[in-house]
């Protein structure tokens, strides 16, 4: 049986897993934002989405940021609420539990990326 690694114990440090997040949050309406802004703040909305129970309200706010960060142009307002209370949700949850979500999502993408 392989053994599974877990996430490093420090992984949800509030300055590692946070920041990215929050500086891109700050970044919207910048002429500083970049797409990889936005996919800081794709990453959790999916993490969330894939994590949190459908139907929860962490699930739903998930979603509704996903769907906000499609839109243009992003509005701060409606965005920066979600981003806290998705980002305080992953902060409580167990290590092996945001692993799970992180390898599910990344399965997923490989299975939808074409052989070359």
């Amino acid at each position: 049986m392989k053994k599974r690694k877990l996430l490093p114990l420090g992984i949800k440090k509030r300055t590692t897993t946070e920041l990215p997040a929050l500086i891109a949050l700050e970044a919207i309406g910048k002429p500083w934002f970049c797409e990889a802004h936005l996919t800081d703040l794709m990453a959790v909305s999916m993490v969330c989405q894939v994590a949190a129970e459908p139907g929860s309200e962490v699930h739903n706010a998930a979603c509704e940021l996903f769907e906000l960060l499609g839109r243009e142009p992003l509005e701060f307002s409606q965005i920066e609420p979600l981003v806290v209370f998705t980002n305080d949700w992953v902060q409580r949850q167990p290590n092996g539990r945001i692993q799970d979500a992180i390898e599910r999502l990344m399965a997923q993408k490989m299975a939808d990326t074409p052989a070359p």
